[in-house]
């Protein structure tokens, strides 16, 4: 199967996924686990297609900021501003036997909320979004700053209560977070990729409110974002491994762990160009480069097993915001090397149907083989089938410009790949009709009507 029937395919998952609501539509994570919406696994898919199909991040912003945190309870973790982790409306849960009504054990849902909105907004123009959720954006980043940061370290960490998840970013699994010994790493733990969420939710906020014109609310939006990259620099950088810790422990000091995590600090910003050129070499040496994606977890660590969940495996959603960070930075041969990989990977699995996530066992060039197979994955799993449209937005370097309201483009086509033809894509209030060609003198932009430009270079 081309990788045309791998982008059905992922389509017609997601549509299957598909819960609608009043608020619109909201991508469940997965079946047969995770059936029931997850504010991190809907924020995620609704931001892979963003690009594509709008309407999934107006339902599922909308649907999350109609059960944002009010109040303090222990047993549910809700606290206000913050955005649930999980959403399930059983027996048990209708009779508060179990926390899920809805849960709000996340550390990165919050964040990941005011993000989405953001780029939401941008991609769309809608105003009455931005009228509507910038109340729920606010409260959002208040969280972060308050019940986030109880301490005032400056740090969005979890584990401060006892009875919380033992992991509560997106590798939740109990030994995702632990030190070379072996042993669990103590709490409170604040997580590489959730400062990034957080500086990527300040910035982008602060972004509209510039449009808006608010200069006031977004210089000190963009103050605060600053001054956390000025700390998470200072903090999370770890000068042998040329990577970012996977996070600080209780008592602040680094997690050394080398994993797929620190690839978010470039999807988001937060690094600098140098450090982001060093994570993306870090990330394709073979510790870590499976030839069929990035390992969530060096090899070289003590904890490291390819066929544990969180690691050694390779996500598919993971490795697309990865290589998101890896264009955004420039480094598009990488980028183009990891979109290759997984769309091939997809392709060798049965009806070219993604999986939650595979084993990471390196790949063996020697036998046309596919990756090894989790055997417990959800399948269809909603933030896998949005892989390959953040993979194809990767490799067109396609952003939006609120400001002009014209798509940007900066194709980087790997060898395989002569053309994109994009179709009746929805931007702004319109929709735009384009092709990418590759040839001798480089990529070439056909068509858009107006609305699709080159991306201008920078330094």
């Amino acid at each position: 199967m081309g990788s045309e029937g791998l982008i059905t395919r992922s389509a017609l998952d997601l549509r299957a996924l598909l819960e609608f609501h009043p608020s619109g539509p909201y991508p469940t994570a997965g079946i047969p686990w995770y059936a029931v919406p997850f504010g991190r696994d809907g924020l995620i898919s609704a931001y892979q297609t963003l690009g594509w199909n709008p309407d999934i991040a107006r339902g599922t912003l909308r649907l999350l900021a109609s059960h944002q945190g009010q109040k303090v309870d222990e047993f549910t973790e809700e606290e206000p501003g913050k955005i649930f982790h999980e959403l399930r409306r059983g027996e048990l849960a209708r009779l508060g036997e179990v926390p899920h009504h809805p849960y709000y054990g996340s550390v990165d849902a919050t964040p990941l909320f005011a993000l989405v909105f953001a780029e939401t907004v941008k991609w769309t123009a809608d105003r009455a979004l931005w009228r509507d959720l910038l109340p729920a954006a606010e409260r959002a980043l208040t969280w972060c700053d308050t019940y986030g940061d109880p301490d005032k370290d400056g740090y969005v960490e979890y584990g401060h209560r006892p009875g919380e998840m033992r992991s509560q970013g997106w590798k939740d699994s109990a030994q995702s977070l632990s030190d070379p010994d072996g042993k669990w790493s103590k709490l409170p733990a604040a997580l590489v990729e959730v400062q990034a969420y957080v500086y990527a939710a300040k910035m982008g906020v602060a972004d509209l409110y510039d449009i808006d014109g608010d200069r006031t609310r977004a210089d000190r939006l963009r103050g605060e974002a600053k001054e956390l990259q000025t700390r998470f620099e200072r903090d999370f950088w770890m000068e042998a491994e040329q990577c970012y810790a996977q996070a600080l422990d209780g008592d602040k000091k680094q997690v050394p762990a080398v994993t797929s995590n620190a690839g978010h600090a470039l999807w988001c910003g937060i690094a600098s160009p140098e450090r982001g050129a060093a994570v993306t070499r870090r990330l394709m040496e073979l510790d870590m480069y499976t030839g069929w994606g990035i390992r969530t977890l060096s090899s070289k660590y003590p904890t490291y097993n390819p066929m544990s969940y969180h690691n050694g495996s390779v996500w598919p959603h993971d490795n697309s915001l990865i290589v998101q960070g890896f264009a955004r930075y420039g480094h598009r041969e990488e980028a183009a090397e990891v979109v290759s990989v997984l769309i091939e990977a997809g392709r060798r699995f049965p009806n070219a149907q993604l999986p939650e996530l595979w084993c990471g066992f390196q790949r063996d060039l020697r036998f046309s083989a596919r990756p090894a197979d989790y055997l417990v994955s959800c399948i269809p799993q909603a933030w896998s089938a949005g892989m390959v449209f953040l993979c194809v937005r990767a490799l067109l370097g396609m952003q939006p410009d609120l400001g002009t309201q014209r798509l940007l483009l900066d194709p980087a086509l790997p060898p395989w790949l002569d053309r994109i033809d994009v179709r009746d894509m929805r931007v702004f209030d319109t929709r735009v009709t384009f092709r990418v060609r590759r040839n001798q003198r480089g990529d070439r932009i056909v068509g858009g009507r107006g609305r699709v430009t080159r991306a201008a270079a920078t330094a």
